[in-house]
């Protein structure tokens, strides 16, 4: 079962894989590490649509491991940043722990 395999896998591989991120997920998430970005800027960067990346986006903080922020510069706008890692992993392990139980009860 390869989703079970962690073998030659890193932290983010098995987050990406626990939250069954695609490749543009994977791809807004590594743009996003260490950057506070608009939509625009993420659409730019991973050469999507907007509308595209918006729904992306709302995916992955249905998810809990990304987060939005309000701005004001003569008008409103949202910037797009990771959860601090150490967050992510809690998130990631309550979301692996949630799972095993339902696993369990389901299997008797």
């Amino acid at each position: 079962m390869d989703f079970l395999d962690t073998d030659g896998k890193d932290e983010k591989d098995i987050i990406f894989e626990v939250f069954d991120l695609n490749g543009l997920q994977r791809s807004l998430f590594k743009e996003m590490k260490s950057a506070k970005l608009t939509v625009k800027e993420l659409s730019n960067r991973v050469d999507r649509n907007r509308s595209t990346v918006q729904r992306a986006l709302q995916d992955m903080m249905d998810k809990d491991i990304i987060m939005r922020e309000g701005k004001t510069d003569r008008t409103v706008y949202y910037v797009y940043t990771t959860l601090p890692m150490e967050d992510i992993r809690e998130v990631t392990l309550d979301a692996l722990d949630s799972w095993h139980r339902n696993v369990k009860e389901r299997l008797g």
